[in-house]
């Protein structure tokens, strides 16, 4: 076989082969592994930077949550609060009225006599029963107020804690996504694997 035979089988055994034995080739192969090297570095490092700022947000994510749960957290007690003063309020208002009754009824008690006490007693029954109905009223519209305040806070908190988890989520993803390409070797990697 004479050289120019024996250059014709390198070739025809494939590209390596011709890169091996041309220098030209050589020298663009070698450039072609150290710049693939020098990239799979440079996505290494693009990909851990981005790990850290996931796991910036991803904590900023946890803030958001805990002040989420102290927000809410106030608003409620300022709705119980409400609640219980304004049923303070009307409690108040209640054993007034109810006092003011009692205190009318045993004056006009003592100014009619004995004989008509039995009418002027249903009527201060009727009155008082009138005043505890109203307060009964009052009462069951401040709850009524309560329960609707309090599921206002519950549904919102609701809503942001699922607003929250999706981006844990997503960010998860991306964080699992980056490990990924933080830990991928590069040409030599893939030539491997």
């Amino acid at each position: 076989m004479s050289m120019v035979g024996m250059g014709a089988s390198v070739l025809s055994s494939g590209s390596t082969a011709a890169a091996l034995t041309n220098p030209i080739g050589l020298v663009a192969g070698g450039l072609a592994l150290v710049g693939s090297l020098f990239g799979a570095s440079s996505d290494r490092k693009a990909a851990k930077n981005k790990m850290s700022y996931i796991q910036q947000q991803q904590k900023g994510l946890g803030e958001a949550s805990t002040q989420l749960n102290e927000l809410t957290g106030m608003q409620t007690e300022m709705a119980e609060d409400i609640y219980g003063t304004s049923l303070g309020g009307a409690m108040s208002q209640t054993g007034q009225s109810l006092y003011g009754l009692t205190r009318q009824g045993m004056g006009a008690q003592s100014k009619m006599g004995f004989a008509n006490s039995e009418q002027l007693n249903t009527s201060m029954q009727r009155g008082q029963e009138g005043v505890v109905d109203a307060f009964g009223i009052q009462k069951q519209g401040l709850q009524d107020v309560l329960g609707q305040k309090l599921m206002d806070i519950a549904e919102y908190k609701g809503g942001e804690e699922s607003r929250i988890n999706t981006e844990r989520e997503k960010l998860r993803y991306e964080m699992e996504e980056q490990q990924r390409k933080a830990s991928g070797g590069g040409f030599i990697q893939s030539l491997l694997g």
